[in-house]
């Protein structure tokens, strides 16, 4: 029941963390551009982007601290013997590192760096250039989450245990 548990936690936090991604980049970033007055604007993403920001740092945290619960579960299991499943597993942390390394230059750099930007009123190529980078780095990191959904998907079927 304990591992269950700790599994299900885990997938709660993969949701929470990937979840408000997507709707950020289709749904909450594209309607906040339609806020014409500036620093309305500015306030609101900063209040939209901090709060995601801490929820998903919280579900990141989660998300390690459960996975290496799981990685211990698995190798009682004797799972990571298993080609597939040791393979499938490097991948994953593979793109875990990368979500976690993308995540805090986008969240500790480029997104401050483009509400200061915003918030002192600089030249909108200056603006676009680093909101160009921040929509790449959200892209990258959204994908590389989904691919990481996939090996967590591969782990749990029988597939990666033959």
């Amino acid at each position: 029941m304990g591992d269950a548990l700790v599994l299900w936690i885990h997938i709660l936090a993969a949701a929470v963390f990937v979840g408000p991604q997507v709707f950020l980049f289709i749904a909450g970033v594209p309607a906040m551009r339609t806020i014409e007055d500036v620093q309305q604007r500015t306030r609101a993403t900063r209040t939209l982007t901090t709060r995601f920001g801490w929820i998903a740092g919280a579900a990141l945290l989660v998300l390690i601290l459960t996975g290496i619960q799981n990685w211990i579960h698995a190798n009682d299991e004797g799972l990571l013997d298993l080609d597939r499943y040791s393979n499938t597993l490097m991948v994953k942390l593979t793109l875990v590192v990368i979500v976690v390394v993308l995540t805090a230059f986008h969240g500790g750099f480029i997104g401050r760096r483009l509400l200061k930007l915003q918030e002192s009123n600089a030249p909108e190529s200056e603006i676009a250039a680093t909101r160009r980078w921040s929509i790449i780095l959200s892209a990258a990191v959204l994908a590389v989450s989904v691919a990481i959904l996939l090996c967590a998907a591969l782990l749990g079927s029988d597939w990666s245990k033959q």
